[in-house]
């Protein structure tokens, strides 16, 4: 099985159950997204669908909900995005990749945010 890339949306989905790490159900999600983001049923439900189908999450109706069960843990997911980010983004350089990030941290203790 390959990873694929996931839209920023799906992703937000996918780090809510990763945080939860056990099987979830479709009316917790629902109710998080909600609470979250202002989501509604049918969004939040379009988006476990499109999980499913691709093979993050696994998916069993008991009684009227779904349960979701993750398949693509969040390490895995992490290390896909960061080796997809090297290669496309990087052309596979560290020291571009190094270069950009302490680009970034001297433009931020330039502004006064010393946080890590």
């Amino acid at each position: 099985m390959s990873i694929k890339k996931i839209p920023p949306s799906e992703f937000k989905v996918m780090k809510f159950i990763w945080g939860v790490n056990e099987i979830v159900t479709s009316k917790k999600v629902v109710e998080i997204m909600e609470e979250k983001y202002g989501w509604k049923t049918t969004t939040t439900l379009t988006l476990l669908k499109n999980l499913v189908n691709k093979h993050f999450l696994c998916a069993e109706k008991i009684d009227r909900f779904t349960h979701y069960t993750i398949i693509v843990g969040e390490e895995e997911y992490k290390k896909f995005e960061t080796k997809y980010f090297l290669e496309n983004i990087h052309d596979n350089s560290t020291e571009s990749l190094f270069n950009s990030l302490k680009a970034c941290c001297s433009q931020k203790n330039k502004k006064g945010d010393v946080s890590k």
